[in-house]
């Protein structure tokens, strides 16, 4: 499955540097809070991720009313009433949108990504993951090629058993993998967002 994924992000990304008349490129960046949902191991456990702030970059192309590129999150966080449990989350998307305008000197737009999201905890090795999400903002334009942003994301990742965890069941209390021992589970996560972008 990873070759896969790496396929895709290798033919979006030959994608977005392909020429088109008049189309432009947008560098932008954002931070923002990001919302975990609480997921629950084979052996029962309930896992609790701290809501934590991120950053976002993105590098694209702009076409008529749409736009398509790659997109960068990280966040560094730790798990609920566990301070001592940290965990980064790296998402690494190809994503496309449609624009459409909103008012005067606002535009907006809705999308979709998909990729990778490699998680690492300090307690065991780090793995990548399956990733997919929706994506949707508005942008007030300050110039021609600078605009504000505000956006809202939701990230879906598959995390299961096909990773390098091993839990030891019989140690389950103690052995701290047991703590990412998940089994077709979805982690969703939702990010509030706001930033710049730069259109040349």
């Amino acid at each position: 499955m990873q070759k896969t994924i790496l396929s895709t992000l290798v033919a979006g990304l030959l994608i977005s540097f392909t020429p088109y008349s008049n189309a432009k490129i947008i560098i932008g960046g954002a931070v923002g809070q990001s919302f975990s949902q609480r997921l629950e191991t084979i052996e029962s456990q309930k896992i609790e991720i701290k809501d934590d702030t991120h950053f976002n970059l993105t590098i694209e192309k702009s076409i008529t009313d749409a736009k398509y590129g790659l997109f960068y999150s990280k966040m560094s966080t730790q798990l609920k009433n566990q301070q001592d449990k940290k965990l980064d989350f790296n998402y690494l998307l190809f994503q496309s949108a449609i624009d459409f305008p909103v008012a005067k000197n606002v535009s907006g737009y809705f999308g979709a990504q998909l990729g990778i999201n490699k998680i690492k905890p300090n307690w065991q090795d780090s793995d990548t993951y399956f990733a997919a999400g929706l994506y949707g903002g508005v942008e007030y334009h300050l110039t021609q090629a600078t605009r504000v942003l505000f956006e809202t994301r939701w990230l879906s990742t598959i995390v299961d058993n096909n990773s390098k965890t091993t839990c030891d069941v019989a140690n389950k209390t103690t052995d701290t993998n047991c703590l990412w021992h998940l089994d077709g589970d979805l982690l969703n996560q939702f990010q509030t967002s706001v930033g710049v972008s730069y259109r040349f």
